[in-house]
């Protein structure tokens, strides 16, 4: 009877006993295998770091404030974390925060940034002022610090038509230095896009055709037209004349040899000394100089 007893009040100290304890008791033993930084369990192709009797996954073996891999012979551990030799001496020392000069507990992670120790947000972005952290993949640049948005435009190249960060699609050339958005590439004078990716280089620029031979001094002083090929010019005024349109002011005929100049026009033999004789004027004889553009 007795043993009826006991069995009965066992099993009723089992009922009343709650599911989370009932689950508390059956749970398995935590494994003391495990790696010390981050408790998960070594698998058979890892080689444990050993360091003062723990074992650390040979990634998680870095230093609890730069991240960097840690050697053996060099690490330190304090307050259950591991530090370089350099940053133990800082934590030591008690490290202060650059920004607000208040002093960095041991369990929080300082930002390291350009040689200098910060709270956790106390580091801002030199353009854009949002704080940051140790997960903003923050970014230093010529002694100051960016957020990785604002490091992008400051390093990405900029447009040549508009100054703007080029991030995507850029047209580029070889003749020419520089990048530019798609939408922004277009003759530096009239700002015209080029329809069939035909453009004219001119100091380091690019030009329509018209707008291009402009700048070159090749438009034709008769037609007006841009000159490609053979021409005419006059060496004293610099003009440039298709061969065709290189011609006499009165009879139209072209010249190929000598011309003369007289006010600003140009004449053949014939017409300028009808010119002459009506005047009593003088002109300047002139050779044809040809070339090519």
């Amino acid at each position: 009877m007795a043993d009826l007893m006991d069995s009965m009040n066992e099993a009723i100290d089992q009922c009343a006993t709650s599911p989370e304890q009932q689950q508390q008791q059956h749970a398995p033993p935590t494994s003391s295998n495990g790696c010390t930084s981050c408790h998960q369990p070594f698998n058979r192709h890892d080689d444990p770091v050993m360091y003062e009797s723990k074992r650390y996954h040979e990634k998680c073996f870095t230093c609890f404030v730069c991240r960097v891999p840690l050697d053996l012979r060099r690490a330190h551990e304090h307050q259950n974390k591991l530090y370089c030799q350099r940053d133990f001496a800082m934590v030591k020392k008690k490290i202060h925060c650059a920004s607000c000069e208040q002093p960095i507990e041991y369990n929080q992670v300082p930002l390291k940034v350009l040689g200098t120790y910060y709270h956790p947000g106390h580091v801002r972005c030199y353009q854009c002022q949002e704080p940051l952290d140790e997960k903003s993949s923050y970014r230093e640049h010529q002694g100051r610090v960016y957020c990785r948005r604002d490091y992008r435009k400051l390093t990405l190249p900029k447009c040549r038509g508009c100054g703007k960060p080029v991030e995507k699609e850029a047209v580029s050339s070889n003749e020419l230095q520089g990048k530019w958005h798609m939408s922004c590439f277009g003759c530096q004078t009239c700002h015209q896009s080029f329809p069939d990716s035909t453009f004219y280089v001119f100091d380091n620029s690019p030009y329509c055709k018209r707008h291009y031979h402009q700048l070159n001094n090749s438009l034709c002083r008769s037609c007006d037209d841009p000159i490609e090929g053979p021409c005419a010019q006059t060496i004293d005024e610099g003009w440039r004349f298709h061969p065709p349109c290189f011609t006499c002011t009165v009879c139209r005929h072209a010249i190929t040899d000598i011309y003369y100049m007289f006010e600003r026009r140009i004449y053949c033999e014939t017409h300028i000394q009808q010119l002459q004789k009506q005047r009593n004027v003088r002109a300047e004889k002139r050779r044809t100089q040809f070339g090519r553009i």
